[in-house]
């Protein structure tokens, strides 16, 4: 990753988001899953403030740190599903947008997912496409991904 400064400010804009992101893994330990008072009112309205990409590379590079709140625990026997013959702890999984280099595999399943689908193999690395990438659907509480890296 490259970051072209062109003024003090812009240094200090960028150090505020990693700081910012770094604050928000912390307090996303601390905070037991199934709090979605403190999701909605303390932490994303924090994470809405960071530009949507470099919000996305923080909450990959959190939950390959492993700094995710850990799943509540819950009756795995009702939720259990197979399909094609393979055992999954609960149908909700994460799709291969999120996590492209594999680097928050076991973050992800600790946060309770199912299945956590990794980015494809190629023989080169591919170039990615424009910015921006990512985008937030706020009404939507949703994200669209179109980083294709």
């Amino acid at each position: 990753m490259s970051i072209v400064l062109h003024s003090l400010f812009d240094l200090f804009r960028i150090l505020q988001q990693y700081f910012l992101g770094i604050a928000v893994g912390g307090a996303l330990c601390t905070v037991p899953m199934g709090n979605e008072t403190v999701y909605k009112y303390g932490i994303m309205p924090v994470v809405h403030r960071i530009d949507p990409e470099r919000a996305h590379r923080m909450a990959v590079w959190c939950a390959s740190m492993k700094l995710v709140p850990v799943r509540a625990r819950y009756d795995e026997g009702v939720m259990r599903q197979q399909l094609l013959g393979i055992d999954f702890a609960n149908p909700v999984g994460i799709a291969a947008g999120f996590d492209k280099h594999a680097e928050a595999v076991n973050g992800l399943f600790r946060m309770g997912f199912g299945f956590v689908e990794i980015g494809s193999v190629t023989p080169e690395p591919q170039v990615g496409n424009p910015k921006p990438r990512v985008f937030r659907l706020v009404k939507d509480e949703a994200v669209i991904n179109r980083c294709v890296e």
